[in-house]
């Protein structure tokens, strides 16, 4: 069971990653290196009180698996709280509050491993993305790993130096491909964007990518979409693509104003008898079906419940769904089998029959 639990962590080192960015590491004590010690692909989930108000948000860990320093990127966002604060304000010696490594985007690493990996990242996505590509060179000996990174221009690129001394490194099992969308790099199959059009040319022309064992996305929702529908159109099987999106669409937001006119319509007025368990203890309230989401009312009821992003992407709040039925705006954070496991997104929830029943407790 992942611990949501918060742990106080000392900011060991920050800087800049681009002048947009900057990369966080974290002093982890003795009696917590076990609690923190994460899979390739991992995320952390950050708190804070920025001007009177709580705030969570969750990054990727950059590290590898053998790195001495667990480390996160943070890119500025226009507008973003956490984000502008962590670039302008965080410093070595800070105190932050910080919930276990939680997420399942990474490979599964055996060093008898003899597997082909396409790691496919725009932006910041390539955060989760290198510590992947790290700890497979360093822990599968007989692997191979192509990466193909989009970007704007070269001074935008997220770990550019730390890639090459990869790529110096393990020169024959690393192959590195860099798209810029807006700087020209004389070459017009390395111009662009990254999207479905973009992937024929690289597989007509550079790269069979119908020849992987494991296939990793990492980016905006539509690029996303997008290449993993190119992908299976030439045949590669969905239980081997992997995705992790950073952020919900504006697609999203209509999907969730839809959902809500429909949830009004057919349960408008209906009330749902709500018990939520958490820390071995249950709770219960009631709540309309369309009403709020089930965390943000847990939250209102002065439940201390799990989470971070609250649009359905990172999964800190995913829980057990024990009784009843509830309908959901958004499933990122979600794994196919998961949901078919009976696990919910709370953040995205909100109950649609006469009683529910949700355990934190079960991970």
């Amino acid at each position: 069971m992942t611990d949501t639990s918060l742990c106080e962590l000392t900011v060991a080192s920050v800087k800049p990653e681009t002048d947009e960015a900057v990369c966080i590491g974290f002093t982890v004590p003795d009696s917590l290196r076990d609690l923190f010690r994460y899979a390739p692909g991992q995320y952390l989930t950050l708190q804070m009180e920025i001007d009177g108000e709580d705030v969570r948000r969750s990054y990727s860990i950059c590290s590898g698996i053998n790195d001495l320093e667990m480390r996160i990127a943070i890119k500025r966002v226009t507008g973003g709280v956490f984000s502008n604060f962590a670039n302008d304000t965080i410093r070595a010696g800070d105190v932050v509050r910080v919930i276990a490594p939680q997420g399942s985007f990474g490979a599964s690493l055996d060093p008898v491993n003899v597997k082909k990996y396409l790691f496919i990242a725009a932006g910041s996505g390539i955060t989760p993305v290198i510590s992947n590509v790290k700890s497979i060179l360093q822990e599968e000996p007989s692997s191979r790993v192509t990466l193909v990174y989009g970007n704007q221009r070269t001074h935008t690129i997220m770990f550019r130096e730390a890639l090459s001394f990869l790529k110096n490194q393990f020169m024959n099992r690393l192959h590195w491909v860099n798209i810029l969308s807006r700087e020209d790099q004389g070459c017009e199959l390395l111009n662009g964007r990254l999207d479905s059009a973009k992937g024929d040319q690289l597989n007509q022309r550079l790269i069979n990518l119908g020849s992987f064992d494991e296939y990793f996305i990492c980016g905006p929702e539509s690029m996303a979409s997008e290449i993993s529908r190119g992908l299976r159109s030439i045949g590669v099987a969905a239980d081997n693509i992997h995705y992790e999106l950073f952020a919900s669409s504006a697609e999203d937001a209509q999907r969730v104003i839809a959902k809500h006119h429909a949830r009004a319509e057919s349960f408008g007025g209906r009330l749902s008898e709500v018990t939520i368990r958490v820390d071995g203890r249950s709770f219960g309230f009631s709540l309309a079906a369309d009403g709020e989401n089930l965390l943000d009312s847990g939250i209102k009821q002065g439940l201390d419940l799990p989470f971070s992003c609250k649009g359905g992407v990172c999964s800190t709040c995913r829980a057990k769904l024990v009784e009843g039925e509830v309908d959901m705006d958004i499933t990122h954070g979600l794994e196919a089998n998961e949901i078919e496991n009976g696990y919910i997104l709370a953040c995205q929830a909100h109950p649609i029959s006469d009683k529910v029943v949700l355990d934190f407790d079960q991970k």
